[in-house]
């Protein structure tokens, strides 16, 4: 067990095919495969997750836990509770990795003391429509702010991510449970670097439609995150300012005004953003209504 270096932790819904495609990119790695694990969390998949991770031939030590649905938070809380490795890295079901992606990871983390490491992550806009996770701008080992806190690849000390309380449980709904991980980690001093060698691909684009509704989920989860850091700094971080509030209470007052935005929404990305952020703070402001 002492041998194991990474534990590559990931959560799962009914993703069977993509996260068989995930699985066998991180057994294809070129890190030696007794220097790490995969500990997989399922929330009870009924689309035959389990029967596929039988059928599969681990090339490293792979640990599949079912258990009760209880949200993305919760699994991977109990994913790093029950990791043997040094370090974590953090990704998702349908997120395949490059083959150096673990190797990237451990050799920086070795280098520095106390990090948390943040990879670049190609997104699946589209059909053949890609583009990054993280502004190219930034440079290798640039310090990031904590804002950039994604945990679709990012790497961190196990004992540094535990000291700091792990993801809060709290957030039930979609957002925010990893950038509030990294607001706290931020004020422990731990910094936050950039790591472009370390790649994965996010292939799973989301519909407009669908979309709407993760950012009225957001804005719900937004208000999780003031309540426990309520301060100037995070309520205009997330957007709970004044005049934001303002335009979506006219918004609101005026069902032909958000008609009239709904229409032009799929050809106006300036319409579209005004959409996404009336269904963002719908979310807030319900959340704050229920207390």
């Amino acid at each position: 067990m002492s041998m194991i270096e990474a534990s590559i932790i990931i959560g799962t819904y009914n993703q069977r095919e993509i996260l068989k495609r995930t699985l066998e990119s991180i057994f294809n790695q070129t890190t030696s495969p007794d220097k790490y694990e995969i500990i997989l969390v399922d929330s009870l998949s009924d689309d035959g997750t389990d029967q596929m991770v039988e059928q599969l031939t681990p090339t490293c030590r792979l640990d599949y836990i079912r258990q009760e649905n209880k949200g993305k938070v919760v699994a991977r809380n109990r994913a790093i509770r029950e990791s043997h490795g040094k370090f974590i890295l953090l990704t998702d079901a349908d997120i395949p990795a490059e083959k150096n992606w673990i190797e990237e990871h451990l050799k920086y983390q070795k280098l520095f003391k106390n990090v948390a490491l943040a990879g670049q992550t190609i997104r699946l806009r589209s059909p053949g429509v890609t583009d990054t996770e993280l502004p190219n701008k930034f440079k290798h080992l640039q310090k990031l702010p904590w804002s950039y806190f994604l945990t679709g690849n990012l790497s961190i000390p196990k004992e540094t991510i535990v000291e700091a309380g792990l993801f809060d449980e709290n957030f039930k709904e979609y957002g925010w449970e990893d950038i509030e991980l990294g607001y706290r980690l931020h004020n422990m001093g731990i910094p936050l670097r950039f790591l472009p060698t370390a790649l994965n691909h996010h292939l799973h684009p989301v519909a407009k439609k669908d979309f709407l509704n993760i950012m009225y989920k957001m804005g719900k989860s937004a208000i999780i995150f003031y309540r426990k850091h309520p301060n100037l700094q995070i309520k205009y971080y997330l957007g709970l300012n004044p005049i934001a509030m303002g335009i979506h209470s006219l918004i609101q007052k005026m069902p032909r005004l958000k008609q009239f935005i709904g229409k032009r929404a799929p050809g106006s990305p300036f319409y579209q953003y005004l959409l996404e952020q009336y269904y963002y703070l719908s979310g807030a402001k319900e959340a704050l209504a229920n207390g």
